[in-house]
């Protein structure tokens, strides 16, 4: 811990720069977020500017140049970001006085747009990744999740939507994802899970798949964070491992997942090359509660996807099943995983913590009184957590705070059933 800080929340700038100029003088908040759901980082920040002054206008500011940021926490971590401004979001002037609000993100999100995809993709998800945050110029942190091969052609697009593509028609291995196909027999049934996520954090990309992620692969062990009032006379160590606020702003929501077919569905399967009309029915009761199999007992939802598997094959033989086309191991397992990943969605307020990533857990102890003389935890919002998004938040009066928002699946509805996936 650093002697310079005397409370968790306390941090030092290091330096703000915008096109190479010091602007920490000018500076009033700062957010910065890394999110489960996308493939860049975002942020914003205010800076305070006066007719006197007139930094942003002597200096041709307009929303499109360089940003770089350094901070230090309490811990003397440093968070450290290199990206581009992405345009003026807000001004407003009172006396003399004008707040702009600038937003931002990593440079990726240029480099995207400048780049397409032409090729013929034959290889695993990870690789496909791979290749794309290597056009994106962008730097990998932990990329993993086993996939079989995909088929598919770039189409000229860009790597983004490659991402898009491979993480929700990509088929896991270790989901066993499964559509077997009995001849001429119309009803069939699927099984299994799949799905992938992809997204940056200030670390680098990372990859894995929605299993690995709720198993707390998608990232690091954070450690133990516990829920507690500020005490001035607790240590630096103390105040930065603990919560000082949490909510919930959702727990279970049984109608969205019926709606979406995460319980259960039906993929209609036309075969195009055959001729032969399927109906694939997903059962997704490893994913329920004891409550949620006696309250869905049938399909809540009907996908349609027709088969064709024989048009990547160039010589005169049979394609094997499911090698080209794989639409029957992903139109429902991953409209199944992906609505079933988070049930719970809840957000911890701590000290500014720079070594806690998106795809990271951590065990949350709240604690709860049971009686006069005795003291717990509540079961029901302790135990493990998986990170969906950090936000990491910076105010001139010389305190930060970073928020998370974290997920649970349907089946881990407590602290004994958080460590299921």
């Amino acid at each position: 811990m650093s002697e310079n800080f005397s409370l968790s929340t306390q941090y030092e700038v290091g330096s703000i720069t915008i096109d190479g100029k010091d602007v920490a003088g000018l500076f009033q908040m700062l957010s910065i977020y890394e999110n489960l759901s996308s493939p860049v980082i975002t942020g914003n920040i205010q800076l305070l500017d006066t007719d006197g002054n007139d930094f942003i206008y002597k200096n041709d500011i307009e929303g499109s140049e360089e940003i770089e940021l350094n901070f230090t926490n309490a811990k003397g971590d440093e968070l450290e970001f290199k990206g581009v401004l992405n345009g003026l979001r807000n001004k407003s002037s009172d006396m003399g006085k004008t707040l702009y609000t600038f937003d931002f993100t990593s440079p990726q999100v240029r480099k995207n747009e400048e780049t397409f995809v032409v090729k013929r993709f034959k290889e695993a998800p990870k690789d496909i990744i791979e290749e794309m945050i290597e056009k994106l110029g962008g730097e990998t942190d932990k990329i993993e999740g086993e996939g079989l091969p995909m088929n598919f052609l770039g189409s000229r697009k860009r790597p983004t939507d490659i991402i898009r593509y491979v993480i929700t028609h990509g088929v896991t291995q270790e989901g066993n994802s499964e559509a077997p196909d009995s001849g001429k027999k119309q009803d069939e049934k699927s099984k299994g899970t799949t799905g992938f996520m992809c997204w940056q954090t200030l670390g680098g990309y990372r990859f894995n798949s929605v299993d690995n992620i709720l198993k707390g692969e998608g990232g690091e062990d954070v450690g133990e964070l516990t829920y507690k009032l500020q005490n001035k006379g607790d240590s630096l160590e103390e105040g930065m491992e603990s919560i000082f606020e949490y909510d919930f702003k959702q727990i279970g929501d049984i109608q969205t997942k019926m709606r979406s077919g995460g319980f259960r569905n039906v993929n209609i399967s036309f075969d195009m090359d055959k001729g032969i009309y399927k109906e694939f029915e997903y059962n997704g009761e490893k994913n329920m509660t004891d409550k949620q199999k006696e309250a869905v007992t049938k399909p809540t939802r009907y996908i349609f996807k027709p088969y064709v598997n024989e048009g990547y094959e160039n010589n005169c033989n049979k394609a094997q099943a499911n090698k080209y086309d794989q639409s029957r191991r992903y139109a429902s397992q991953n409209a199944a995983r992906q609505n079933t990943f988070a049930d719970q969605f809840g957000q911890f307020t701590l000290p500014p913590r720079f070594d806690i990533k998106a795809g990271d857990h951590f065990q949350a102890r709240i604690p709860k009184v049971q009686g006069e003389k005795e003291a717990g935890y509540n079961e029901k919002h302790s135990g493990r957590y998986v990170i969906s998004q950090v936000g990491h938040h910076f105010f001139a009066e010389g305190k930060a705070y970073t928020k998370v928002k974290t997920v649970r699946s349907t089946i881990q509805q407590d602290e004994y059933s958080s460590e299921k996936s």
